[in-house]
């Protein structure tokens, strides 16, 4: 088991967090998140589960709108990088899990067809994330998976009603959040989720707590019905912030 932060203790939680929609869009809660990272950053682990590029999200801790976080998990999941970790032993212990024959460029070639087009990640092209434009008909999105039937190598993930992601099979935000709680030693209820869109559907199929801001696509709402699905009525950061206190994370405010 690898932990770079050391032994987590019993009262350690992890949030795990979608970035755009979720934790940003309401600067109000962004000032809040920051202000409960800096009190204590050791109180709680932090991953960010973002459909970004490492580069990016370094860009946005540097900028001041996000604290430094303790992971990342880049390009919906398909990569883990430890913050302060060089090495990143985490990253890639996770890496090393993807079963043989992902072939990206096979992927992108089956994948286009009417109504289904290649996303342009230009010299960022993660290497375990296939991403493409939809015109947002469900027919389009059922030829596509016609056209890549193989399903027990990869998994088709649409979002926003306008996006496509191809991954292979046990990788994505979900399976990086529960690598995540495996290799910190915590139990599910000591994580907790958070996101706004479809692509972070599979981080609430599990028993972890989940929250969900109000600001969220019905696409995620319709999808997190458990009872330790907390749906906020705040946005975005606040939203996520106030889910921490429902679930007894954080106290609440005076």
């Amino acid at each position: 088991m690898v932990t770079p932060l050391g032994v987590s203790s019993p009262k350690t939680f992890l949030l795990a967090a979608d970035i755009d929609g979720t934790l940003l869009g309401d600067e109000q809660g962004e000032a809040a998140l920051r202000a409960l990272r800096l009190r204590d950053p050791a109180a709680f682990r932090l991953a960010y589960v973002t459909g970004r590029y490492l580069a990016s999200v370094r860009e946005l801790v540097a900028a001041g709108r996000l604290p430094a976080p303790d992971y990342v998990c880049v390009n919906v999941g398909t990569e883990i990088f430890a913050w302060d970790d060089p090495e990143n032993v985490i990253g890639r212990e996770y890496a090393a899990r993807i079963a043989p024959g992902w072939d990206l460029g096979a992927i992108y070639a089956a994948g286009v067809g009417e109504g289904i087009w290649l996303q342009d990640f230009g010299a960022d092209q993660p290497p375990f994330q296939a991403g493409f434009s939809w015109d947002g008909r469900p027919e389009s999105l059922a030829a596509m998976r016609q056209r890549l039937a193989d399903h027990d190598r990869y998994r088709i993930l649409p979002s926003y009603g306008e996006f496509v992601d191809v991954l292979p099979a046990g990788f994505g935000k979900g399976d990086a959040v529960c690598f995540l709680q495996q290799e910190l030693g915590l139990h599910p209820e000591r994580v907790v989720v958070a996101g706004d869109a479809g692509n972070d559907v599979e981080m609430f199929a599990t028993d972890q707590r989940g929250i969900v801001p109000v600001n969220a696509l019905e696409e995620l709402k319709a999808a997190a019905r458990e009872p330790w699905h907390y749906h906020s009525p705040l946005p975005a950061g606040r939203g996520v912030l106030d889910g921490l206190r429902h679930f007894g994370f954080i106290e609440a405010s005076p």
